[in-house]
């Protein structure tokens, strides 16, 4: 297992060479078929060999992609090379959810981003994509005989299922489950949620895609930096804030609780400070496990930063999200269903938490902020759990899970084309993001 993923890296690394690239990722492909073998030549050592890996070879036979790993293995053995093709993939970001158009060509034809902003409808709706909607074009090899899948994710998703039976074959042995570290520190990851992949094979493809704001035809960019969550920090806030010096991060406490006590001293630095950053949290069994500062400035960034966020909730395992930051909330006008909730007459400025968790019920906390020349204040805190921003889709999607309240099924977008009914009737929360929108 630590030749293939260090050649699947030496694949990843080689990605813009492409007979750097094929010689790599054949060799990976090669080795992951040795995992089962070396298991077989060793089955006198594991109890109850035959019974136990029939159950897994069944598993194993089942799955379309490990059935194509195998082909593969023999083709490349007995005929030869793989019939790789390096692609653009060129999708149009325009909301938190994944029914924008995608077209794939190859690289030798560049008029694929022309086809996709010839589809953006000449209405409300293709005004708010023009505004608001972000180009995303990335490279990618795929071989002829999958066409479905890029090669890297093809090999590391196989990864994952030999690494959840090697895990497997551990406890079979009487002997603890392998751990993956990095600098001596065990990696706080979960096998489940990602399928069995390390945390480094999650979201590889970011490092080879360039997003494109369609209102300026710039390339993207926003500022974004860690948030250090330790002792000395926190003590070091706790004095400047008049937090309470005992709190920090009450694992004994559940996740609503903690959020609760969170937003009550996210209250004190606003009041003191006269602002909140836009800070998020990533929890793991009720203790923050990371944290992120983020500086957007138009609404697209958040479509891009939401789905990379999700990506490190799915690295480090993180169980739940707490997000911290100033909004608007304002009414919905059914005939200017694309509004931006920044644009509507009468809209309040809150500042506001919203804890989303995999095994629980979300929780939205908020306060309506008062500026005045001098000073700032804040109402007394609202909870509400029936609603949650359309910018956590993604994170709930990497637990597999449903937006809470939601009717919105994904499958329902073939990604060829916009669907102007369907969106016109989820404008609503599609372009809520951070902000509230109330019904009228």
């Amino acid at each position: 297992m630590s030749d293939l993923h260090r050649q699947w890296h030496q694949a990843e690394e080689a990605y813009f060479d492409p007979e750097a690239f094929r010689v790599a990722i054949q060799t990976a492909i090669q080795t992951a078929r040795t995992v089962s073998f070396i298991l077989q030549s060793n089955k006198a050592l594991i109890p109850d060999f035959d019974a136990w890996y029939l159950g897994w070879r069944d598993r194993l036979k089942a799955i379309p992609l490990m059935r194509w790993m195998v082909d593969a293995r023999n083709r490349i053995e007995k005929q030869g090379d793989l019939e790789t093709y390096s692609w653009i993939h060129a999708e149009i970001l325009a909301s938190h959810l994944h029914e924008g158009p995608r077209e794939v060509v190859k690289t030798e034809l560049f008029d694929g981003p022309k086809k996709l902003l010839d589809t953006i409808p000449k209405d409300a709706l293709g005004d708010h994509i023009r505004r608001d909607g972000i180009l995303r074009i990335e490279r990618r090899w795929v071989e002829n005989s999958l066409p479905d899948y890029e090669l890297l994710d093809a090999v590391a998703i196989a990864y994952g299922h030999l690494a959840q039976l090697v895990s497997d074959a551990h406890r079979q042995l009487g002997l603890c489950e392998p751990t993956v570290t990095m600098d001596g520190i065990e990696l706080p990851f979960d096998r489940v949620m990602t399928g069995g992949r390390l945390p480094c094979m999650i979201g590889h493809n970011e490092n080879r895609q360039i997003d494109i704001w369609l209102a300026t035809g710039k390339i993207l960019e926003f500022e974004q930096s860690e948030v250090s969550i330790d002792e000395d920090v926190f003590m070091e806030a706790a004095k400047r804030y008049n937090i309470d010096p005992d709190f920090h991060f009450n694992t004994e406490q559940d996740i609503l609780s903690q959020a609760k006590e969170i937003f009550l001293n996210a209250r004190k630095l606003f009041l003191r400070d006269g602002y909140h950053i836009f800070l998020v949290m990533i929890f793991k069994n009720g203790k923050p496990i990371y944290g992120k500062e983020v500086r957007l400035e138009e609404h697209g960034h958040k479509y891009v930063f939401m789905r990379s966020l999700a990506n490190d909730v799915l690295r480090m395992g993180g169980d739940a999200v707490i997000a911290i930051n100033e909004a608007w909330m304002g009414t919905s006008n059914p005939k200017n269903p694309y509004q931006r909730v920044r644009d509507a007459p009468g809209r309040k400025e809150v500042l506001t938490a919203t804890l989303v968790a995999k095994d629980g019920p979300p929780l939205n906390l908020m306060a309506t902020i008062r500026r005045n020349t001098d000073r700032v204040s804040l109402d007394d805190t609202i909870e509400a759990t029936e609603h949650v921003p359309y910018m956590f889709a993604s994170i709930y999607e990497v637990w597999g899970l449903k937006v809470p309240g939601s009717e919105i099924d994904p499958s329902e977008h073939d990604g060829r084309q916009y669907k102007p009914n369907f969106l016109r009737a989820l404008s609503e929360r599609l372009l809520s993001s951070t902000s509230f929108f109330l019904k009228q």
